[in-house]
Parts: structure tokens; sequence; C-alpha cells
């Protein structure tokens, strides 16, 4: 499994990988809250594009109401932050991984910093993991009323186990897996092209992603190196 150690600006470095094979888990509980999570998502991605095709076929403009709003939120927010933990779900189950990092780098300063991120990502996720659990408790019972599922207590329990196996993952890539390191000139070309301006940069973002056979690194350069 190749793990590629990006530049996102200020010096920094994230870790990004697209797995090619389905990382969710099979059994359990949390299998269950994830699959769940899926369908529900399915199901309101669908009732906003027939929103979307009613407006159309109306020929005007339906201003949605604030709950219509809060549940497309969180059906994008939760969408997106389950394609965001790929990679740390998956290192359950990897037993030898190699860090791709710039070529300016040496391999032993490249491993530290993977296993350093690593590191960062395990008490993070195990914080929010305990927040989000508890925000699942307290506040999914409050709106028990509202029409369809209730997608803010789905939304939470989505992220507790999500933080749950991303902690997992985080932990054992950076105690129990076994790394080896290769380096790339073009994660090198990403350093180098992150200080132009953002439509010269978004475009040969996608073309370094391209050589690299990553789809969507050039989204994950931009999203990380804004925050």
């Amino acid at each position: 499994m190749d793990v590629f150690l990006v530049p996102v600006g200020d010096g920094g470095y994230e870790l990004y990988c697209e797995p090619s094979e389905a990382d969710h888990p099979t059994r359990g509980v949390t299998a269950h809250v994830l699959r769940r999570a899926r369908e529900v998502i399915a199901v309101e991605q669908e009732a906003r594009r027939d929103r979307r095709a009613a407006r159309r076929a109306g020929n005007g403009k339906q201003v949605d109401g604030w709950l219509v709003r809060m549940r497309v939120a969180l059906t994008r927010g939760m969408a997106e932050w389950v394609a965001q933990q790929r990679l740390l779900w998956h290192l359950r189950y990897v037993n030898r991984a190699v860090v791709v990092h710039p070529d300016d780098v040496d391999n032993k300063e490249a491993l530290s910093i993977a296993r350093g991120r690593l590191q960062h990502h395990s008490d993070h996720h195990r914080f929010w993991m305990v927040i989000d659990g508890l925000a699942m408790a307290v506040l999914g019972p409050l709106f028990f009323f509202v029409p369809g599922p209730n997608l803010l207590s789905w939304y939470f329990a989505v992220k507790a186990a999500g933080h749950w196996l991303a902690f997992r993952g985080a932990r054992r890539g950076a105690t129990s897996v076994e790394w080896a390191a290769s380096t790339s000139v073009v994660l090198t070309a990403v350093r180098e092209v992150l200080p132009l301006p953002a439509g010269q940069r978004r475009s040969r973002l996608r073309a370094l992603s391209r050589q690299l056979h990553l789809e969507q690194l050039a989204t994950f350069v931009e999203r990380t190196s804004a925050r």
C-alpha cells in the first residue's frame, strides 16, 4: 500500500491515499451505523435531485425552508467527512506500507513526519470520538419529532463511529505497520506550485494528480492547504 506524504503549505505535510477496495467494516454495530449512513445519504441526495428537477419544471425559484437546508448541509457534510477517512480506516488492515515522499526529503525524515502525523490523528480522533458520542446522545433525541430520518442523530452517530475506526487505523499506523520509504519528484513539484495564483495552481495540481494516478489529490491539496 502506498501512502503519499503530500506538501500542503507552510512547510507542513499531510498523508493521503486512495484505497482501491472498500474499506468499511462488514460486521458489528459500527458496520451497521455506517451502512445505514450510506443509505440515508443516498436517500437525501435523491430527494435533493428531485427538488431541483421540480424547480426546473416549474421554471421558478423555490426557497427551501430551514429544515431542508439543514438536511442538505448535514448530508453533504456527512458524505464529505466519510470520504476523508478512507486512509485511516484502511490502515486497520495493513501490515506493510510505503511512504512516498518528495525527493528533497530524506527517507528517515519522511518516516518520522509520517509517524508524527499518524500520532496526531490518533489523538485527534480519540478526542472527537467522545465529543460526537456525547452530542449524539444529547442532541439526537431533541429532534425525534422531525419527519424522515433523524439526520442530526445519524450525523453524530456516523462521526463517532468514524472517529473510532480512524483512531484504530492511526494508532496501528503509528505503532504496528512496517513502513518503507520511496521518493517522488512529482510530490516535490506539488510543493513548488502551492504559491501560484489559484487558477494556475489548480490546473498544475490536476496535471500532477494525473501523473500520480490519484483522482482526488488536487481537491485534497486545495482543501487542506486552505485550513
